[in-house]
């Protein structure tokens, strides 16, 4: 008894992972509160392809690309202080870019002797707050900063 359910359990702990997989990507869990605002970010990708921009925010520019070799960038610019989401808009940044993974998300840069490997996504927002000059703030994003949900096509489009 004890053998097979130990079989049981190893079978669904070596079920391979089967890449690449294609997913809507979202930008999430920016420090945004009721007095600030985020008005532009920027993410490095590596193993990551851009199939199609989705989404574009009203007043903002998305660019999203990949390069010859695994790297890519997502970004994206608000163009006035109307456009610039706060807390309440900030779903505006919810599946914005088809994109395909070749492997699973690597969270950190693995670094030795012969180089190094970056991490998924790794990049910044910039955070701004309401009625202070100059107060903006770049602010880490990461792979917690990106929610990716399994899709084989943008969405219908959103007006």
């Amino acid at each position: 008894m004890k053998a097979s359910i130990l079989a049981l359990l190893l079978v669904g702990a070596v079920e391979p992972v089967e890449h690449p997989h294609t997913y809507l990507l979202s930008i999430r869990d920016l420090p945004v509160d009721e007095n600030s605002y985020v008005n532009e970010f920027s993410i490095d990708t590596w193993g990551v392809t851009t199939v199609a921009t989705c989404h574009i925010p009203t007043g903002w520019t998305i660019s999203a690309g990949s390069s010859a070799d695994p790297s890519g960038r997502i970004s994206g610019t608000g163009s006035l202080g109307v456009t610039w989401l706060d807390h309440k808009r900030l779903n505006l940044l919810s599946e914005i870019v088809l994109v395909r993974l070749y492997s699973p998300i690597q969270r950190r840069t693995i670094r030795s002797r012969t180089g190094e490997v970056p991490a998924t996504f790794i990049g910044h927002a910039t955070i701004g707050r309401y009625g202070g000059d100059n107060d903006d703030r770049k602010v880490r994003l990461t792979w917690r900063n990106v929610r990716l949900t399994q899709a084989k096509h943008c969405p219908a489009l959103r007006f």
